[in-house]
C-alpha cells in the first residue's frame, strides 16, 4: 500500500445497528483499518463517512446531524435508486464503473433542467471504491453446514431461493438456508426445511465457503439495474466458494461470475458444477484473482486519502 498519510479524526454514519445486520461488518472492518492506519475514530469528528445504500438520515448516533461545513464522504453500495441528492458530499465514492456512469447521467441530466438544486452534480469526480472484504480462503469447515448447495439471507421473497428447492428436490440434493426467521418466509412453505442456522458469525465465513459446493447469491433490483454486486458476494469469493448469481451484469461482467437467467439455466448450471469438482475450483481461483485487491485494508487507504 504506497505512501503514507497524517492521522485524522473520524467517525462513520452507519445504517447498521448491531451485527446481526450482515452489512454491519463493514463498519467494524474499516474501523479497525482505519485504526490500523493511524487514524482516530472520535464522535463527532470533521472526516464523516456515510455508508448510504438509502436517503441521508437527519441524524446518525456517534455522528449527528449533517455538517456541510465538515469534509462528508459517501461511500453508496446499495439501493441506489433511493439515493435523492449527492452533491453535498465532498467526495463520492461508488462500487461500479456502471454505478458511476449511471449517477454521471443523472448529473448531465440535471444540467438539463430548470431545477435550482443540481442534486446529483458532485464537487470532485466520482470515485470507485469496489465492495471489499477481510477474509482469507482457509481449509476449515463447518460440518454441520456441509451441502451441494448453501443459501444465505433474510427471509423476504427470494426468487433464488424458489428456483432451488423445486430444483434439490426434482434431484435429491442437499440444500442448507442460513438466515433468521425463515419460519416466516412467504414463498414455498418447503423453504423452512432447509433451514440450517441463523447466522454465521463474519470469522468464520471462510469455513462457510468451503462448507457447500455452490453458493447461491441474489441482489436487489436496483443492483442489477445499476451493475454492483454485493458484499456478500465478495466475501464469499474472498473465503473461497464457488458462486452461482442472479443475472448480475456486474458478476457476469467485471467479475466474470457464472450467472442464470431463469429456472432451466439455474438447474443446469447447478448440475454441471456439482459434477465437476476441477472447473468449480478454477472459477474460485479466476474470481479470487479478479478480486485480490478488493479489501477493507484498501478501502480504508482509498477513503483515508480524502481525510484532512
Amino acid at each position: 500500500m504506497p505512501g503514507s498519510q497524517k492521522m485524522a479524526k473520524y467517525c462513520i454514519a452507519s445504517p447498521h445497528k448491531d451485527d446481526t445486520w450482515y452489512d454491519y461488518r463493514l463498519y467494524l472492518s474499516l474501523k479497525q483499518e482505519l485504526s490500523g492506519l493511524g487514524h482516530i475514530h472520535q464522535a463527532g469528528a470533521k472526516n464523516r463517512i456515510y455508508f448510504l445504500g438509502a436517503p441521508l438520515k437527519f441524524h446518525y448516533p456517534k455522528v449527528g446531524e449533517f455538517d456541510p461545513s465538515a469534509n462528508n464522504i459517501a461511500l453508496i453500495y446499495c439501493h441506489f435508486q433511493k439515493i435523492e441528492n449527492i452533491s453535498q458530499f465532498d467526495h463520492v465514492f461508488v462500487p461500479s464503473e456502471s454505478v458511476k456512469k449511471k449517477f454521471e447521467r443523472k448529473a448531465f441530466l440535471d444540467t438539463l433542467t430548470l431545477k435550482k438544486e443540481k442534486a446529483f452534480k458532485t464537487k470532485r469526480p466520482i470515485g470507485i471504491v469496489r465492495p471489499f472484504s477481510s477474509l482469507e480462503p482457509n481449509d476449515d469447515k463447518l460440518y454441520k453446514l456441509e451441502c451441494d448447495i448453501a443459501f444465505m439471507g433474510v427471509p423476504r421473497l427470494r426468487p433464488i431461493v424458489e428456483s432451488a428447492v423445486k430444483i434439490v428436490q426434482k434431484h435429491d440434493l442437499s440444500f442448507k438456508i442460513i438466515g433468521a426467521d425463515w419460519l416466516a418466509y412467504p414463498g414455498n412453505p418447503d423453504a423452512i426445511n432447509y433451514c440450517a442456522t441463523d447466522r454465521i458469525p463474519y470469522r468464520h465465513m471462510p469455513a462457510f465457503a468451503n462448507s457447500a459446493k455452490i453458493h447461491l447469491v441474489d441482489h436487489h433490483a436496483s443492483m442489477k439495474e445499476y451493475g454492483a454486486v454485493s458484499h456478500k458476494y465478495i466475501d464469499l469469493i474472498k473465503g473461497g466458494a464457488f458462486v452461482i448469481s442472479d443475472d448480475n451484469p456486474d458478476a457476469r461482467e467485471y467479475y466474470r461470475g457464472e450467472v442464470f437467467g431463469n429456472d432451466d439455466e439455474l438447474e443446469a448450471l447447478i448440475l454441471r458444477y456439482l459434477s465437476d469438482h476441477q472447473a468449480r475450483s478454477a472459477k474460485v481461483l479466476e474470481q479470487q484473482a479478479i478480486c485480490k485487491n478488493q479489501t477493507s485494508a484498501d478501502a480504508a487507504y482509498q477513503l483515508a486519502k480524502t481525510f484532512i
